[in-house]
C-alpha cells in the first residue's frame, strides 16, 4: 500500500472500527515483526485513535497525528513521563480492517 493511502485509512476511521497491522522493526540487528491494532473511540467530542499490541503484551499508545509518512503517537508511564514513537507507513502491512 501506498503512503497515501495509509493515510486516508487511518483519517476516515470511525468509532469502533479497527485496523489490524504487521510493523516491520529493527532489533538488536535482526528484523522482526510484531502484530498490532489501530483502533478508533470516540473521546472528547471527536474519534481518536489509540494503537496497542494483538497479544495484549505491550501497553497501547495514543495516536495524536496523523502524517503523510507515519502515526505519531504517545503515551505516560505511572511517573508522568510522556513517551514518543512514530509508526512509518512504510513499515507497515495492512493485515485486516474490522468494522465496528
Amino acid at each position: 500500500m501506498t503512503q497515501e493511502v495509509f493515510r486516508k485509512k487511518f483519517e476516515s476511521m470511525e468509532a469502533g472500527e479497527k485496523i489490524n497491522i504487521t510493523l516491520k522493526f529493527e532489533q538488536f540487528g535482526m528484523m522482526k515483526e510484531r502484530d498490532l491494532t489501530v483502533s478508533a473511540y470516540e473521546s472528547a467530542g471527536g474519534v481518536q485513535l489509540a494503537i496497542r499490541g494483538t497479544d495484549d503484551v505491550l501497553g497501547s499508545m495514543n495516536i495524536e497525528k496523523v502524517t503523510g509518512t507515519r502515526l505519531k503517537a504517545y503515551s505516560y508511564d505511572l511517573m508522568s513521563q510522556r513517551s514518543t514513537y512514530d509508526f512509518k507507513f512504510e513499515d507497515m502491512n495492512l493485515a485486516e480492517v474490522i468494522e465496528g
